[in-house]
């Protein structure tokens, strides 16, 4: 049982600093050269999970064994209870805050509780993050004992692992290192048989194990029975219980536990001669926390350089008080501090310390946990620093400097013995601050050894292409999950020799075998290859390591080939090859031949190498080895073999060792060359229908193409069509970004009515040698119609009848082709009624010339286009009456066959029509009506009153006029109609007659008396030297 587990016997190592110093072996200090990988990752810095698991049995606070007949009782013991309690003042709760004050904020812990059962304790009854003081303060203060230990009898181990197991496996998570402290008093024990419960715990560890959960087993002694450790002796190493000879003990001991997983921290005990905690710190140290732990009230003061520190009690518990200091006040100088006894400790937390990397931690992510390796051999110790002094000597057991080792500041040191305790000191100083580090190796039996098996004594493991393949890897038993890294040493006797590194490297692993090939060792020198590896077995990890020795002799060597010479793989310049000697022969030139043959194995002549180059003394010649003549190959599997040959410098043939080899195999497949089409078919698209004459067709598709082999040209050829005068020709490969694209394009020789034109094409390469993919492909084109249509009203041309007369009128065409468009009239009709009857027009007689429309429709979309209308020959009419000509345009779009009517109308005018009403028509018509109208009709009144009027001496109508109106405006008296009313009765008088008022009677005017008598002409009318002035001239002359 003792090896199931890592131990944790370290933890006391380092608080006790008691190490024997043992003479080493120093490794040899290599120089590095070549770029390497990373060093073995340290994981010591990442977070933790751990769960405390504290014994609550009775023992510890009571007096024991119980009597049976009353309840437990606390002390002075003494019959029938004769045992003192372990932990009377709960110490073991005062350790679990110190533990948690001390853990850093990303940290995890939990607190278990056991006896006759188990239960999580206060907040901390799941794992919880430790994070800032605040919560720090609230997790450490719902840490309390129990104040009942009536019902706490016993001390079921048992359970308190399974609660522990259940919180770490819940929360488990990949780079947390997970831990148990476990903590009693006693033996398990229960109601019942006792074996049932040690057989369950011993289940339980081995599953934590398997489950890579470290467990550190803590024995409170009590102070009258002693230390009860049988049981978890058996369970584990004997130095890694750990024992605690009395309750104040366990703040030193859980203190101890934080520090041997946390490498950054470390346990200070020293004292100067007056009692003092004392210790010095240096710069590079990177002293980041001092941490005081003394019983309560404890520290008396703080001093650096003698001047007085004010630290920060970070911890209230009763029974101890935590001060620290941190910040600005950890300047480098010599610290001390007076506490009340000498149970005080300090706990330093520092940025540089030490860290083993091999052997492994036997549990990954666990620095605490023991380190294994196989019986029988040395292990080798490789450590490095860390932190800001992590260039300072490392030292092993204290007095022997590790070596560099690698290019990472590793150092290395095979002991002269096999050691089981490794102490490291990072830094010379011989008083504390001391940055050491404590490890405990252990030697097994059952592990298996590493072995390398390339390169081996029969056989050097040098590759055709002078690689080095290193081959190693544990040789018995199933091991698994092996990993390791090579380091390979110059140890020639020259300058570039004598043990330096040139080459590091992490090895690819797979079953229990790991190799590498990334070496290329020269000739002429010898290399130390070592191998540090590590592995599980039956789920112990550990690691090992195992030596040999590469020796090269003198050669003539070609670097840069390839390991397998295949021809198509050569770039277009030729392999750019080395060529050197680590010979002390003079050679004068390295010749190449090569020899090719087909597969019927006719050699092919015409594939040749022209490769005779001079052999440097020193150094090495950059050249090219090409290779000429493969593009005259038909396909078809080659193979052959390039010789290289060696020649003195008179040319004759030496015999030297030639590197990679006398005679290289080489292979050629020259593939059919293959076109390979991505598509079954080639749309072209659509065009619209060009009413031009000139309309063709060219239209282009990409089909995407890739090629097996160069690019070569490929043809088509119409094998199949519905559409005349058609062709398809393909173009150049065009690339486009990472994609190459074959160019089919379509032409037509003649205009190509419109509708679906589709067919097949044939694609072939450039000869027989050439494959196309699919041979043949569908194609299609569509040839969209153009549609129009007239729209609006008939046109009225108005009159028309004279040979070679024309009209003018729009027709309003919608039409959804391009321009230009010619608009022509393809017939016409018309028909109407003469005098000798019915009359129809048609061709011959009317003509419409063509009209191009090369301008943009309206904001309808329509296009309007003038049409001119010319008779061919005079068109028949009635002169009297004029013919009205009705019917219908047959207009065409030329290139189209479809005619659409335009009805229009005519006249052929009469005389009248012809001559007056053009002349009258302007005058008489709306709006000039309005003004016209009137005025003529006052024209005609005045010639009809003129054509009356005539004869009429206007000069007596005036004179007559003016009588009558004096003789109106002379007043009658009353006196005169009184008498005149007397006179006679009264007689209505008949007007006077026209002639009468006017003069115009033949016998003269009434007014003739008054004046010369107006002389009439014979016929009605005065004469004009009798007519006198014309009374209506002024307005009518």
């Amino acid at each position: 049982m003792k090896r199931l587990f890592s131990s944790a016997g370290i933890l006391l190592l380092i608080m006790l600093n008691v190490i024997a110093a043992k003479p080493a072996v120093v490794w040899a200090a290599p120089t590095p050269q070549l770029e390497q990988p990373s060093a073995p990752v340290d994981s010591s810095k990442a977070p933790i999970d751990v769960v405390i698991l504290l014994d609550d049995s009775g023992s510890m606070a009571t007096c024991w064994p119980w009597p049976q007949d009353r309840a437990p009782f606390n002390p002075p013991c003494g019959a029938p209870s004769p045992n003192a309690p372990s932990d009377p003042a709960e110490l073991r709760y005062s350790a679990a805050r110190l533990l948690l004050q001390l853990a850093d904020a990303e940290d995890r812990v939990a607190v278990v509780r056991f006896d006759s059962d188990a239960e999580g304790v206060g907040e901390l009854g799941t794992l919880q993050t430790v994070g800032s003081q605040e919560n720090r303060t609230r997790l450490i203060q719902s840490l309390q004992p129990p104040n009942n230990y009536l019902v706490r009898g016993y001390t079921r181990m048992d359970l308190g692992l399974d609660q522990a197991a259940a919180l770490l496996n819940d929360a488990r998570q990949t780079g947390r290192g997970q831990y148990v402290l476990l903590l009693t008093d006693g033996e398990p024990s229960t109601q019942g048989v006792q074996s049932e419960q040690r057989a369950r715990i011993t289940e339980q560890l081995q599953q934590l194990q398997a489950d890579d959960v470290f467990v550190m087993p803590v024995v409170l002694c009590n102070p009258s029975a002693g230390c009860a450790d049988d049981f978890l002796s058996e369970q584990f190493p004997e130095e890694s219980v750990l024992r605690a000879t009395n309750a104040q003990d366990l703040l030193r001991v859980f203190t101890g536990i934080l520090a041997a997983i946390k490498p950054d921290r470390a346990v200070n005990t020293g004292r100067d001669g007056a009692g003092a905690l004392q210790l010095t710190t240096r710069d590079p140290q990177g002293v980041q926390q001092l941490a005081y732990v003394t019983p309560r009230g404890g520290l008396l003061s703080v001093r650096r350089d003698g001047a007085p520190i004010l630290p920060e009690r970070v911890l209230e518990d009763p029974n101890i008080d935590v001060n620290s200091v941190i910040g600005e006040q950890l300047a480098a100088g010599a610290w001390s501090a007076n506490t009340i006894d000498l149970s005080g400790f300090t706990l330093v937390q520092a940025e540089s310390y030490p860290f083993l990397l091999n052997p492994p931690p036997s549990i990954a992510g666990s620095p605490a946990s023991v380190r294994y390796y196989p019986a029988g051999s040395r292990p080798l110790i490789l450590a490095k620093g860390v932190g800001p002094a992590a260039d300072e000597p490392i030292f092993y057991n204290g007095n022997t400097q590790m070596q560099p080792f690698g290019r990472d500041d590793l150092r290395a040191l095979v002991p002269s013995q096999a050691p089981d305790t490794v102490r490291l000191q990072l830094g010379d100083d011989q008083s504390p601050l001391q940055l050491v580090r404590t490890y405990r190796l252990e030697p097994r039996a059952d592990l298996p050894r590493l072995e390398i098996f390339s390169p081996t004594a029969g056989d050097g493991g040098i590759t055709d292409d002078g690689h080095l393949v290193v081959q190693a890897g544990f040789g018995g038993g199933a091991v698994t999950s092996p990993a390791g890294t090579l380091y390979i040493t110059d140890e020639s006797d020259d300058a570039q020799g004598g043990g330096q590194l040139v080459y590091q490297a992490t090895l690819t692993c797979a079953e229990r075998v790991c190799q590498d090939s990334g070496f290329v060792p020269q000739d002429g020198r010898s290399y130390q290859l070592t191998v540090v590896a590590e592995g599980n077995a039956d789920g112990i990890r550990y690691g090992d390591w195992a030596q040999t020795d590469v020796a090269l002799a003198p050669a003539v060597y070609l670097r840069g080939l390839p390991t397998q010479l295949d021809l198509a793989q050569m770039p277009a310049e030729g392999w750019p090859v080395e060529l050197a000697s680590s010979t002390l022969e003079e050679i004068g030139a390295l010749e190449a031949t090569l020899d090719l043959r087909n597969a019927d194995g006719e050699t092919v002549s015409s594939v040749t190498v022209d490769f005779n180059e001079e052999v440097p003394e020193e150094g090495a010649l950059a050249t090219n080895l090409l290779v000429q003549g493969l593009d005259t190959l038909r396909p078809g599997d080659y193979s052959g073999e390039l010789t290289l040959a060696a020649t003195d410098p008179a040319g004759r043939p030496i015999d030297v060792t030639i590197r990679p080899g006398v005679t290289l195999p080489v292979s050629l497949n020259v593939p059919r060359p293959l076109a390979r089409l991505d598509s079954q078919s080639a749309d072209f698209g659509a065009v619209q229908f060009d009413t031009s004459p000139n309309f063709r067709l060219a239209q282009e598709v990409l089909v995407p193409v890739s090629f097996a082999g160069d690019p070569f040209p490929i043809t088509a050829r119409m094998a199949d069509g519905n559409c005349a005068n058609l062709a398809i020709v393909t173009g150049e490969v065009q690339r486009r970004g990472s994609q190459l694209f074959l160019p089919l394009s379509l032409s037509s020789s003649e205009a190509v009515p419109p509708g679906t034109c589709r067919g097949m094409i044939t694609l072939a390469g450039p000869d027989e040698d050439h494959d196309v993919v699919p041979g043949s492909m569908n194609w299609q084109m569509r040839v969209d119609a153009v549609e129009w249509a007239l729209v609006g009203a008939d046109l009225d041309f108005g009159d028309l009848q004279d040979a070679g007369s024309q009209v003018e009128g729009t027709l309003l065409i919608r039409f959804n082709g391009k321009t230009p468009f010619v608009v022509r009239l393809q017939d016409v009709t018309a028909g109407g009624t003469a005098a000798d009857g019915a009359v129809q027009l048609a061709d011959a007689e009317l003509e419409m010339e063509p009209v191009e429309v090369t301008w943009e429709p309206n904001e309808a979309g329509i296009y309007e286009v003038p049409v001119v209308l010319r008779a061919r020959t005079e068109i028949p009419g009635d002169q009297l009456r004029g013919t009205y000509y009705a019917g219908n345009l047959g207009v065409q779009i030329a290139g189209l066959d479809e005619v659409a009517a335009a009805g229009f109308s005519l006249r052929s005018p009469s005389i009248a029509q012809r001559y007056v009403l053009p002349v009258l028509m302007p005058i008489y018509g709306l709006p000039q009506l309005i003004c016209t109208g009137p005025l003529t009709l006052l024209l005609l009144l005045v010639l009809v009153s003129r054509w009356r009027g005539r004869g009429i001496n206007e000069e007596e109508y005036e004179e007559a006029a003016m009588a009558a109106v004096m003789q109106m405006q002379t007043p009658e008296s009353a006196e005169a109609q009184a008498a005149r009313a007397a006179a006679s009765p009264f007689v209505a008088a008949a007007p006077p007659s026209p002639d009468v008022v006017w003069g115009t009677s033949e016998w003269g005017s009434p007014w003739a008396a008054e004046g010369k008598a107006r002389q009439s002409n014979g016929n009605g009318n005065l004469r004009a030297e009798d007519a006198g002035p014309d009374p209506w001239g002024s307005s009518w002359q």
